[in-house]
């Protein structure tokens, strides 16, 4: 997790104090606009090569911070699903968007987690995305609320469902980086994120996404295309 230890050692110190400087960085300008000087000179460290040192690369560097925050988010996750669980649940896809939407602040008590996380994850990615699909690959809390998804959505053909499922989780984090941008910037910069109902219509949202009826038109264009394969092949 990126918060320090009660008795680190001196280089683990060192090397959270590179991660939090380097995840509000990445976070507040895009991981192509952050050079190893601006992490040193964020980070307080006066070796130029202290990033080399400590994490071999700026690659691995943003790896481990993937790793860290998916971490946090997983081991969440799980834990929620663990309690709806034993309660005979999910019951629909609206109990599992409220675990997925659950706010950084309620997760972590490390400052610079709690606000630069998800934009940290957005900006990877808007530019690293293989790189963070790799790194985020084994998350079993997520790969379970996935699963109760696809247990509990309305019936509709395997293919739109999933597309459905992508486009939710993109804009569930889109949402929660521009919530962590709003709080971090108060009320003066978008006040419906401050409100406190605003996590639970995220949660509203992402289950219409799931969960909306599929048109005819989509219906009718999807049965068209199935049929242009089967003709194909």
């Amino acid at each position: 997790m990126i918060r320090l230890d009660c008795s680190p050692s001196k280089g683990e110190v060192t090397r959270q104090k590179i991660k939090m400087a380097a995840m509000k960085l990445f976070a507040q300008r895009g991981l192509e606009a952050v050079s190893v000087r601006d992490i040193n000179k964020a980070s307080g460290q006066r070796n130029a090569g202290s990033i080399n040192y400590h994490f071999s690369s700026r690659d691995d560097l943003i790896r481990e911070i993937m790793l860290d925050v998916g971490k946090i988010l997983d081991a969440d996750h799980a834990a929620r699903l663990d309690e709806l669980e034993a309660q005979s649940g999910p019951k629909d896809v609206r109990e599992v968007a409220s675990i997925l939407v659950r706010p950084l602040s309620e997760i972590s008590d490390d400052i610079t987690t709690c606000t630069h996380s998800l934009r940290f994850l957005h900006m990877a990615m808007l530019s690293h995305r293989d790189m963070m699909m790799d790194a985020l690959e084994n998350r079993p809390g997520l790969e379970r609320c996935l699963d109760h998804i696809r247990r509990l959505a309305p019936e509709m053909p395997t293919e739109i469902l999933e597309q459905r499922i992508r486009l939710a989780m993109k804009f569930l984090l889109m949402s929660g980086s521009a919530r962590e941008q709003a709080l971090q910037h108060g009320d003066n910069y978008d006040p419906y994120w401050n409100a406190p109902w605003a996590p639970d219509n995220v949660a509203d949202a992402f289950a219409g996404i799931v969960s909306a009826p599929v048109s005819k038109l989509t219906q009718d264009l999807f049965d068209g295309s199935q049929d242009s394969t089967a003709v194909a092949s």
